[in-house]
């Protein structure tokens, strides 16, 4: 049976969590129809995203846009705090500032300065008391407070320098992998067709891949084609066109492999 690669469910327009613990939930590889922010505060972690690697240290902010899979690796067993924060694409697209949406334009690790980060924490600390405090007007401050902090983050990470690059791994033959799969997720993407493709063994093509992305080749395919379909009906395309263009050939498999995602039809995402 497949699992279930599509985590949690934004029925607001954005949520923020606290977490102090010597877990994370963020174990497996998953990932969201939604934006997330993840805001590390203390501790040591690696994310793994989509075939690189991250390494945050107390401070560093590492924001994954929307259906990007990734996934979580624990260093030591010190404390882990940090604070996540959700937020749908479409509310931020409501404001009709492309500021808003800047920081999610792309994976990213930034890592701001001392007087940088204090301007940002407070945002999200005046947005945990509002949420805490059911006082007249708190959603309206919640709101600003939200779209003060992102306007503020694009703002620094626009003018900020390169990232140390230890901060960030990569591997360039995995990049080119995930490159040639997305642009061909109508075609037959065997394992085998993958290795003659890049020129390795499909022992080592499954073993590598795994190991960079946290999931089977099989398993991102069918990810990236699901992802694929509901950017395609939420922008108004047809199911079965959808569904055909994504390189899904049976469409009641489709329609099974979609409400096993994303917990509805593709018709209540038209």
């Amino acid at each position: 049976m497949e699992k279930n690669l599509s985590r949690g469910y934004l029925h607001e327009d954005y949520r923020l969590f606290h977490s102090l613990d010597q877990k994370d939930m963020d174990f497996e590889a998953h990932s969201h129809d939604f934006h997330k922010m993840v805001f590390c505060l203390q501790g040591r972690v690696t994310y793994i995203m989509e075939g690189n690697s991250y390494e945050l240290q107390p401070w560093d902010i590492l924001l994954i846009p929307e259906h990007q899979i990734h996934r979580s690796i624990l260093h030591g067993e010190s404390l882990y705090e940090r604070m996540i924060l959700f937020v749908n694409d479409g509310f931020l697209r409501s404001f009709q500032e492309d500021a808003l949406l800047r920081p999610f334009e792309k994976p990213a690790l930034y890592r701001p300065s001392a007087h940088q980060r204090a301007g940002l924490v407070e945002k999200l600390k005046e947005m945990e008391r509002c949420a805490k405090k059911a006082f007249a007007g708190h959603r309206l401050m919640q709101d600003t407070y939200l779209l003060q902090f992102f306007l503020e983050l694009g703002a620094q990470m626009a003018s900020a320098g390169e990232m140390p690059a230890s901060a960030v791994r990569t591997d360039p033959k995995i990049h080119q992998m995930l490159d040639y799969i997305n642009s061909h997720l109508k075609e037959d993407m065997a394992v085998e067709r993958l290795a003659r493709q890049f020129f390795i063994s499909p022992s080592h093509l499954m073993h590598t891949f795994k190991a960079h992305t946290g999931l089977s080749v099989h398993q991102y395919i069918r990810q990236k084609r699901l992802n694929f379909a509901w950017e395609r009906i939420r922008a108004g395309e047809g199911v079965l066109n959808a569904a055909g263009q994504a390189g899904f050939g049976d469409y009641s498999a489709f329609l099974k492999a979609f409400r096993r995602q994303y917990g509805c039809s593709p018709r209540e995402v038209k």
